[in-house]
């Protein structure tokens, strides 16, 4: 087959599981930031500062290895950036979302390090949790969320904007905006030559867990979990406060132009959610301080007829249950480090499971390991709507044999059929 069968025949294998319907065979999703790298011969430095080369690993990567769909993420979570521009500069807040090397290079933010500058050359980059936001500031943030990020968080964040309105703030701001065009024209030839070669797109909107803005962002996660015992209703209002910016946010950023649907050959809008505190949160501090909030957001999301991707990080068992409050089949949800039989035990086929093997099989195992483990995985969890994401612990990691990753697609194709 060509490119553009092969592309409608991904295409028609994912869309099937998302619209409930079942596919051919269980389709995999495959996201990387490093291994398209080293599996190219490139170092991390040479991938998150050269556009080119970025190109070039993914391409070979997608070349040899028969991913439904294949995203590189090259940038840490950025969602306080895009949530600032979002007002004032809506043709930036999409591109704002994850804050990649380039943009630290010219921003100087206080929470990311990257390879290459502060790292080492082929050392993953990392983002470091800070205290933006002063414990005295919860009555500012809660009267109006977007105007504390602007002035007050958006200076604190990033040293060369700390001065506003200086030659040396106007200077970064000029450069930030520019080197956004640049990485959103080179991802879009990415995804241009990604489609060309077989492997479709869905369009991606943006949002976030209210309390994860707080404390990803803005409290640190030490000073957010303190704050539910010192300043509960503080913490609930600030997280009822970011509703309708990040329902905005999915809104904007998922307004997808016609041609651009039509040139990917889908009306489905994935909406990106990562969650990070929900690990550290018991029952009911999950229940009181995080759900609410993110269940309003998603809801909004759903009834804007985009679909949830939810990145369930760290262990989610204890609050499996509170997706049966969301509608049945309208959400894609990737579970981190709990087992997918659990989550077929409890909800179903309430949502579209997405699981895979976690990244330390995909290093330290061989590929009958793999095999077995797949088998397994497909025969208890395919039925029900299902979708496989090689190193489900964050993506297929740079140090992940390439022969495991090759027994995954095999097994899946073994296994996996319908």
């Amino acid at each position: 087959m060509g490119g553009t069968e092969i592309y409608h025949e991904k295409l028609n294998r994912l869309e099937n599981v998302i619209y409930g319907k079942e596919p051919d065979r269980v389709p995999i999703t495959a996201m990387m930031s490093l291994f398209h790298a080293r599996y190219a011969g490139y170092t991390a430095k040479d991938i998150y500062f050269d556009y080119a080369k970025n190109h070039d690993a993914a391409v070979k990567t997608a070349k040899d290895f028969d991913f439904d769909s294949l995203l590189i993420l090259n940038g840490l979570e950025g969602t306080n950036m895009s949530l600032t521009f979002m007002k004032n500069a809506p043709e930036l807040a999409s591109g704002a979302r994850f804050i990649l090397a380039t943009y630290h290079a010219i921003l100087n933010d206080v929470y990311t390090k990257w390879p290459g500058s502060e790292l080492d050359d082929n050392a993953h980059p990392q983002f470091l949790g800070k205290e933006i936001m002063k414990q005295d500031e919860y009555d500012q943030f809660i009267a109006n969320p977007a105007d504390f990020l602007n002035r007050v968080a958006l200076p604190r964040t990033c040293s060369a904007l700390r001065d506003p309105s200086s030659p040396e703030a106007n200077a970064a701001m000029l450069k930030f905006g520019a080197e956004i065009g640049k990485a959103g024209a080179a991802q879009g030839a990415l995804i241009g030559e990604l489609g060309r070669m077989g492997i479709p797109t869905f369009p991606t909107a943006w949002s976030y867990a209210p309390l994860d803005v707080m404390s990803d962002f803005l409290r640190d996660i030490k000073n957010i979990v303190l704050d539910m015992y010192r300043k509960p209703d503080y913490v609930k209002r600030s997280a009822d406060a970011l509703v309708p910016l990040l329902t905005e946010s999915a809104k904007l950023t998922g307004n997808v132009p016609p041609e651009v649907k039509k040139a990917l050959g889908t009306n489905i809008v994935e909406c990106f959610f990562p969650l990070h505190l929900n690990e550290y949160l018991n029952p009911k501090m999950y229940d009181e301080f995080y759900w609410p909030s993110l269940k309003a957001v998603l809801l909004e999301v759903i009834k804007m007829g985009q679909t949830p991707y939810i990145l369930f990080e760290g262990r989610h068992d204890a609050h499996l249950e509170t997706l049966l409050e969301l509608p049945k089949g309208k959400v894609v949800g990737v579970f981190d480090k709990t087992d997918p039989r659990k989550v077929r035990e409890i909800l179903d086929d309430q949502i579209i499971l997405v699981s895979g093997p976690p990244n330390s099989l995909l290093i330290g195992s061989n590929p009958q390991k793999i095999d077995d483990y797949m088998k397994s995985m497909l025969d208890d969890c395919k039925s029900g709507g299902m979708m496989i994401y090689p190193g489900v612990d964050g993506g297929i990691s740079g140090d992940a044999r390439p022969e495991n990753v090759q027994a995954l697609i095999q097994a899946v194709k073994k296994y996996g059929a319908y």
